[in-house]
Order: C-alpha cells, then sequence, then structure tokens
C-alpha cells in the first residue's frame, strides 16, 4: 500500500478515536463531550501493524483534537516516516450525520462518523464505485488511551492493524 494509503488509514484511525462518544445505559446516545480534546501520541510498541497493507509503519505520529462538543469532531493528524510527513489529515465531522469531506494527503476524501456504542465510534471513509471503503473502530478505553481498530481489506475477521494512541497533552 502506498504512503498515501497509510497515511489515510492512519488518519482515518486517529478521527475514530477522536470522535467517540459514550451511549447511557438506557440506550439513548450521549450528546455531550467525549473529553478527548488534546493532543494524542501513537504507542508504536503497542501498536500493530500491518506492512503488507500499508507499508511500514511511521516513525512517529500524533493526533490533535480541537473540537469534541458533542455534536462534532475535528481534528488534525499527522505521521512521520524516515522521508518526512507520510500522512496529513485535516477534518471536521458531525457525529451520525451524512458524509462530509475530510482532506487527506491533500485529496478530498468523504467520511463518515458514526456512534457505536459506549464511547465507541467508527470512522468510514466512501470511496468511488467499486473502491475499497476502510473503517476504523475507535474506542477511549480509559481517559488516556485511545484504541484504534482498522479494517482495510473490507473481508471479515480481525482488525488488519490496531493502534494505540496516549494522550500527551490534555
Amino acid at each position: 500500500m502506498t504512503k498515501r494509503a497509510r497515511a489515510f488509514t492512519a488518519l482515518v484511525g486517529a478521527a475514530l478515536l477522536v470522535v467517540a462518544l459514550p451511549v447511557v445505559a438506557s440506550a439513548q446516545p450521549f450528546s455531550g463531550p467525549m473529553g478527548v480534546t488534546g493532543r494524542w501520541a501513537i504507542d508504536l510498541p503497542r501498536s500493530k501493524f500491518n506492512a503488507t497493507l500499508t507499508g511500514p509503519p511511521p516513525l512517529s505520529g500524533e493526533l490533535d483534537v480541537t473540537i469534541d462538543d458533542g455534536k462534532a469532531l475535528a481534528w488534525t493528524l499527522v505521521e512521520i516516516d524516515e522521508a518526512g510527513v507520510a500522512a496529513l489529515q485535516f477534518a471536521h465531522a458531525v457525529l451520525d450525520g451524512p458524509p462530509t469531506q475530510a482532506v487527506v494527503n491533500l485529496n478530498l476524501v468523504k467520511i463518515s462518523v458514526q456512534r457505536v456504542g459506549q464511547s465507541a465510534v467508527t470512522v468510514t471513509t466512501h470511496g468511488e464505485q467499486g473502491s475499497r471503503h476502510q473503517s476504523m473502530k475507535v474506542t477511549r478505553t480509559d481517559p488516556d488511551t485511545l484504541l484504534v481498530e482498522q479494517d482495510i481489506d473490507g473481508r471479515p475477521g480481525p482488525p488488519d492493524q490496531t493502534l494505540i494512541l496516549t494522550r500527551v497533552k490534555p
């Protein structure tokens, strides 16, 4: 997979992590913020990459969540490799809304963000007819940890990659 695809995958993963919102026990959606505003770094030793699908793992990655108000999430994701910037993403998405555009490596890409459970969302890319759709489930597992489970190949089964992000700065 190209650097662009790897960057997009990481970016979508970060986006999912950022937009995860809890659902109350009564099955009514929680409308407040998730508490993910701030900077998050990819924990490379704890993350599992699939070099066959995405190429080699980055040297570092950072997610900066600037909006988390219970209605929308906005974030920037940057991954660095030996050559410099490997991935770059900017997104502002309404939760449970229609697909919107995000910028991934200077390309416009349609994404949607849907709540899928308590403290979890799924970010899905919507490509051209016949192209591969990628998805990432992002779950806030504790106040300072995000789990991103990426489905890159569209086949049933375990996640193709699992990323762990830890809070750097609130």
